[in-house]
């Protein structure tokens, strides 16, 4: 990370704040999706598969694009996107040495395998954008604070609102400037990596250029790990040209695959319901992709780590797990435990 360490030596720091971020270690996180409380158990191990950083999801809820209204639950049933839950993993990872991520989203209408459409997320109408935009001031200050009670290492302060990330720089270059107020942590924004990170005007009043990392590398059967490397290739060009002009280290706020066939062309596809019970595993496929980004990407001196999508609490493994995105129980877990841990 030599490289990462000079850049940070330049007149113009890789963050705004006085503290320059510590380049000589990766950010090695997943994100914890638990239900009910998690086990004891359940950060050790965590921290025995070689991750440093803990990411917790909480949402904001919008009934459609049309309605600006954003709703929130800080009493969230759900363990791990409850302020309770926050507050208490964030104790047990500080006593592991283990440092947490706070990544608010935007929920969009209901549960749709088609995927969430909050990229589209505008208004022609001036008094719409303003509703929408103090809604979100107030989620997004609400997670300032308590990512500053709990001490969170990093903040998240969008995920995929391509519209409005575009059209209203502005708005965003002032909720930093709020935000920044009363959380002293390091902030980043999560961008899609499909027509948004490359255009966001904002970056550089951020810590780190955030990517959503679910690019395409082959969309041929059974790829070999050369398609797959040089599927990566494009993708290694772009994002390192951007982090050296706007001198700041990219870090990918998800990258997670499935096991599944078509993992390699479509590594954001969600799990269908048809697919329970009636698509085969492929377990290979995952664990293939997972190295050959280690091998390809993890390197680079313009990358500052990964957040892992995702691992699930271990009193809840639901059905969907088996196709879906978690490395657990799968080959990919030996995978990434090999290449985090000895990264430290």
């Amino acid at each position: 990370m030599l490289f990462g360490v000079l850049m940070c030596l330049l007149p113009l720091n890789c963050t705004p704040q006085n503290s320059l971020i510590d380049l000589t270690h990766m950010i090695q996180s997943v994100t914890l999706d638990a239900r009910n409380k998690p086990s004891e158990a359940m950060l050790p191990t965590l921290k025995e598969l070689g991750v440093t950083h803990v990411t917790l999801v909480q949402f904001g809820f919008q009934r459609s694009i049309e309605d600006p209204e954003i709703r929130m639950n800080p009493d969230a049933g759900w363990y791990s996107e409850s302020d309770q839950g926050a507050r208490e993993l964030s104790q047990q990872a500080d006593s592991l040495g283990l440092h947490v991520i706070l990544k608010p989203h935007l929920w969009l209408g209901g549960y749709s395998h088609q995927g969430q459409s909050r990229n589209e997320i505008g208004y022609a109408d001036e008094d719409m954008w303003n509703k929408w935009e103090t809604d979100y001031t107030v989620f997004l200050m609400h997670y300032a604070h308590l990512a500053e009670e709990i001490g969170a290492e990093i903040l998240v302060i969008g995920t995929e609102l391509a519209r409005s990330a575009h059209e209203r720089s502005q708005f965003w270059q002032d909720l930093i400037v709020q935000i920044r107020s009363v959380y002293q942590g390091q902030l980043t924004y999560a961008a899609n990596w499909w027509e948004e990170y490359e255009e966001i005007g904002f970056w550089e009043s951020l810590d780190f250029i955030g990517v959503q990392a679910y690019f395409e590398l082959s969309d041929q059967p059974n790829p070999t790990d050369a398609m797959l490397s040089e599927g990566w290739s494009i993708h290694k060009e772009a994002l390192s040209s951007l982090s050296e002009r706007l001198n700041r280290p990219v870090l990918f706020t998800e990258l997670g695959y499935r096991n599944v066939d078509d993992a390699a062309a479509k590594p954001w596809r969600w799990p269908s319901r048809d697919e329970i019970g009636t698509a085969m595993p492929n377990n290979q496929i995952q664990a293939q992709l997972y190295n050959i980004f280690f091998h390809e990407v993890w390197n680079e001196p313009w990358l500052h780590g990964a957040i892992l999508w995702k691992w699930h609490g271990d009193r809840e493994r639901r059905r969907t797990a088996e196709l879906g995105f978690t490395p657990q129980g799968k080959p990919a877990e030996e995978v990434i435990r090999q290449w985090f841990t000895s990264s430290q």
